[in-house]
């Protein structure tokens, strides 16, 4: 015989149930709860974060925090806004440079090191006014240029070590050194200048040790070369007409063309590379995005109208507009759009991590990207 359960069971099957849920639901949110609280996530918090001072558009980053200059100081915050230490710059109007490791600062021929505990390693002077100035892990280069007899501007990039010691020198002679830098942590040095002394310019990228010894170079006389981004195991020149990658011998692997497009922003890990380009000469919105693997394979992203900005990391690319922040991956499938409760006017990538943004009431926000 079949019996029906009565009305008395069925209320308590039903309050079972709602306990079971609720107590599933509690433990759900204790488990968000200590995400939130011992790690950086949480499913409840804006996707753009209001910095408790407005950033300027000079803010950089390393892997010591957000570092930038305002009236004579330098300010160090941490990857979620808070201050970290101010530094006073002497004299006022220096210029510095940073690596992960080291600041430097210099004004006319004077030249001072710094430890991000503002320990101060060293000060010295060169020779003549320094022009730029790059730092690596424990190696510093400094640009200079000296006039010779005939008036022409002769080049040197001379290597100091963090106790300001000279510990070598490269002669570029008459060739414009446009930029250099170092990789790697045995801080490789590349420098890319151009010499304008013949019929055609020649673009040269060249490697040295830490003391200035070659290991390499790479000349090219078809086309400038305007940007140089190395990985653990390749060099890539972008050129107004081309973007080349070569091996550490400064043997040719790949070509592409990209006449029409400018590099807006190269993530970097390892041998990996994502470099983005947008169309050159685009006035106030980007409207597409050519990405490049290390193997120069092309994708091309169609962004929405009025994109401000563009980030990219290794597997995902954003595009900023006024009142949205898109997501796509790498292979072009879009991800998702997040709305804005406000009006964005720019946008700046800091690193694979971090972006800043500032809105039209002239407030900045910093933006995790993984």
């Amino acid at each position: 015989m079949y019996l029906k359960p009565s009305r008395r069971k069925k209320r308590r099957r039903l309050i079972t149930l709602i306990v079971w849920i609720a107590a599933a639901l509690g433990i759900a949110a204790g488990v968000l709860f200590l995400l939130s609280v011992f790690t950086d996530f949480s499913p409840f918090s804006p996707l753009l974060r209001e910095t408790e001072t407005v950033l300027p558009e000079n803010v950089q980053m390393t892997e010591q925090g957000i570092l930038y200059e305002e009236n004579g100081t330098l300010h160090l915050r941490d990857e979620k806004g808070a201050a970290v230490w101010e530094m006073n710059l002497d004299p006022e109007n220096s210029k510095y440079a940073l690596s992960d490791s080291l600041i430097c600062t210099w004004f006319q021929a004077d030249i001072k090191a710094y430890s991000y505990e503002r320990e101060q390693l060293f000060t010295t002077a060169v020779a003549s006014s320094v022009m730029d100035v790059r730092c690596g892990n424990s190696t510093i280069a400094v640009l200079t240029g000296a006039a010779d007899e005939s008036g022409r501007t002769l080049y040197y990039l001379t290597l100091l070590n963090t106790k300001g010691e000279q510990i070598g020198q490269v002669e570029a002679g008459t060739r414009q050194v446009l930029d250099f830098g170092f990789t790697g942590d045995s801080d490789m040095l590349w420098s890319l200048s151009l010499d304008t002394s013949g019929v055609v310019p020649i673009s040269y990228i060249s490697t040295y040790k830490n003391d200035g010894s070659p290991t390499s170079s790479i000349e090219n006389n078809t086309q400038v070369l305007e940007r140089v981004f190395i990985t653990s195991d390749t060099i890539f020149a972008s050129g107004t007409n081309d973007l080349f990658s070569y091996n550490y011998f400064g043997e040719k692997q790949g070509e592409t063309l990209i006449y029409g497009w400018k590099p807006e922003y190269a993530s970097i890990d390892g041998a990996s590379i994502a470099l983005a380009y947008a169309p050159r000469g685009a006035q106030g919105s980007i409207e597409s995005v050519k990405l490049f693997s290390g193997g120069l394979s092309e994708t091309i992203f169609y962004l929405p109208q009025g994109t401000l900005a563009i980030a990219v990391t290794q597997d995902t690319l954003f595009a900023y507009t006024e009142s949205a922040v898109v997501e796509y991956r790498l292979s072009g499938e879009l991800v998702k759009q997040t709305k804005l409760d406000y009006t964005l006017t720019g946008a700046k990538q800091l690193s694979d991590t971090l972006a800043v943004c500032w809105d039209k009431d002239g407030k900045s926000y910093l933006m995790q990207l993984k």
